[in-house]
């Protein structure tokens, strides 16, 4: 092309210049099946992921399209909720996953289907993918089984949560601390320092029993971790790379007396950064695992003791709980009645959630691998800014970890790296949301025509517009207000006008002619930025764009009257 030529800019050659994949897959992070759905959980994940799932169906086309989600049955929580109301847990279940359905079709939220992880149809598909999982981590010898002390309650025979163990702070003295971390004066302790510990299931008083689990080796697959997040360093939030990088490149800690020694070779070291610890430590954070090695080499030269600070990448993949899906025998017979920790069947359970939906479509449900396996689709996951460490860390690790040679990036037919959209936490009243402060807040509550009687559109349209991506952000009714005032009066107007004057004058046809002034600019302008802003979930830019569309709309009619000729 001609230096002097300026690239082609209309309407077709903007929308051909979108992402396409063949396929697509959009989550939403699972609600607990122990309580209702609160509008952090609309904020925070359901809103964004089905706003984008209507995008992505625009672009690529309904039937290439499944937004899928489910209720996060199994572990502890449920358990002891329904132990808590004389219920058995099956039961407990089915109440609370209703009313989470029904407040998800109140809010228009367009899930292909709304499951759970035990649903009958569901936890068949979900127990084979889980188990499958495993099967394929322990033949890449990503497990490891360790011992550990846990909290065992004696009145219920089952091991108890750290949460549902309290007692006196050892440190500040403070009673109702955790098991081995305190709210109140933040201190963190080993489970055997709680003073006075009680089961707050049953109120006796638990003990450490020794217990195994299979424990999860992520840093197996720190190097091919860092070359995926590599890849997203202009596409994802930031919030999310620096975390992830952040905990997943390699590093060492060593006391602060070898600072000076240290010093004296840094320009040496491969590229590295390096900050103050506590406990008067210091860590150097490295690129990728070679040149770590190359780093300890030479601190053992220059004899400074260091130690690998990776606390991040071992973590326990099994636990206790006889509500969950069991760990194969065929692994180890000494692993009868553990099964698989939640949080990592979370990750899974979304895939078991696309083949039934698959199947409620009357699909093979087998063309899921269609979705999660093809490196020409993909898989956005909506999820609060706190699960990264799980959906990125936890899930690439697994991923990687059960592929048939695990030193590489997923190829064809293997599970592929998805992409990740978080969110920070919503406040309300500028206070994180809390039931004993009266700021807490389900969905329902704002919908009800005996309570606040608001529209769901009302509610969508302002968790739209509030910048999670960044930042907390408040729900604060006086603007919300505020914003509704917006919403049914330019916004509705700029909609309105136009489509009833097409209507009423041109019989439902948008006649030929020529656009005013800056009209046709200002056109390009939005459909650019507009499919820019959504390709990201960037909603709050986006509607601001619009909103200033409005404006612009409102004008002409105003100036030129076509509708009252």
């Amino acid at each position: 092309m001609s230096k002097d030529r300026k690239p082609k800019n209309d309407i077709p050659t903007i929308l051909s210049r979108l992402k396409r994949p063949k396929k697509a897959v959009i989550t939403a992070g699972m609600p607990y099946a122990n309580g209702m759905i609160h509008i952090g959980h609309l904020a925070g994940a359901h809103v964004p992921a089905d706003v984008y799932a209507r995008f992505m169906r625009m672009v690529i086309g309904k039937d290439n399209v499944l937004f899928v989600c489910g209720s996060d049955d199994h572990g502890s929580n449920s358990e002891v909720a329904a132990k808590k109301q004389g219920k058995s847990t099956r039961e407990f279940i089915d109440e609370v996953h209703s009313k989470q359905k029904a407040t998800m079709n109140r809010y228009s939220i367009s899930l292909d289907t709304y499951s759970g992880t035990s649903k009958p149809g569901n936890n068949e598909k979900n127990i084979h993918e889980c188990q499958e999982m495993l099967r394929k981590l322990h033949a890449n010898n990503m497990l490891e089984k360790k011992s550990s002390m846990q909290w065992y309650d004696n009145k219920l025979s089952m091991f108890l949560p750290d949460r549902f163990v309290q007692g006196t702070c050892p440190s500040c003295g403070v009673e109702g601390a955790y098991s081995e971390e305190c709210d109140s004066c933040g201190a963190t302790y080993l489970s055997e320092e709680l003073i006075n510990p009680i089961s707050t299931v049953s109120d006796g008083k638990p003990e450490l029993k020794e217990t195994e689990h299979f424990f999860l080796n992520m840093g197996k697959a720190t190097d091919e971790i860092i070359e995926w997040l590599n890849t997203k360093q202009r596409t994802w939030r930031k919030p999310i790379l620096q975390e992830a990088l952040g905990t997943v490149k390699p590093s060492i800690i060593f006391s602060k007396e070898h600072e000076e020694n240290y010093k004296s070779f840094k320009s040496e070291l491969p590229k590295h950064k390096s900050r103050y610890a506590p406990g008067k430590m210091v860590v150097c954070q490295f690129e990728n695992t070679s040149d770590l090695n190359t780093a300890r080499t030479a601190f053992a030269e220059k004899s400074i003791p260091n130690d690998l600070n990776n606390g991040w990448s071992v973590r326990s993949i099994t636990r206790d709980v006889s509500w969950g899906v069991p760990v194969p025998i065929d692994l180890d017979p000494a692993m009868k009645g553990k099964s698989f920790y939640v949080w990592p069947e979370s990750l899974v359970a979304p895939i078991a959630f696309t083949q039934t939906a698959l199947e409620e479509k009357g699909l093979d449900p087998q063309t899921y691998k269609d979705y999660w396996t093809n490196p020409e689709a993909q898989v956005y996951q909506f999820i609060g800014v706190d699960n990264v460490f799980f959906y990125v860390l936890m899930q690439d690790a697994m991923w990687l970890g059960s592929q048939e040679e695990t030193k590489r990036q997923p190829v064809k037919g293997e599970l592929q790296l998805t992409d990740i959209f978080s969110n920070f936490h919503l406040q309300v009243d500028g206070k994180k949301m809390s039931k004993s402060t009266g700021n807490f807040y389900l969905a329902d509550e704002l919908i009800d025509d005996d309570k606040m009687g608001y529209s769901s559109d009302q509610v969508r349209y302002f968790l739209s517009i509030l910048s999670l991506s960044e930042k907390a952000s408040n729900f604060d009714f006086e603007v919300f207000k505020q914003r509704n005032q917006f919403l049914s009066g330019p916004l509705n107007a700029a909609f309105e006008k136009p489509l009833s004057a097409c209507h009423s004058k041109f019989g439902g046809i948008v006649p030929e002619g020529k656009l005013i002034g800056k009209t046709e600019a200002e056109t390009l302008k939005i459909v650019q930025q507009y499919t820019n802003f959504m390709q990201k979930a960037e909603y709050p830019k986006a509607l601001f764009a619009l909103e200033n569309y409005a404006r612009i709309i409102n004008s002409l009619f105003s100036q030129f009257k076509p509708h009252d000729d």
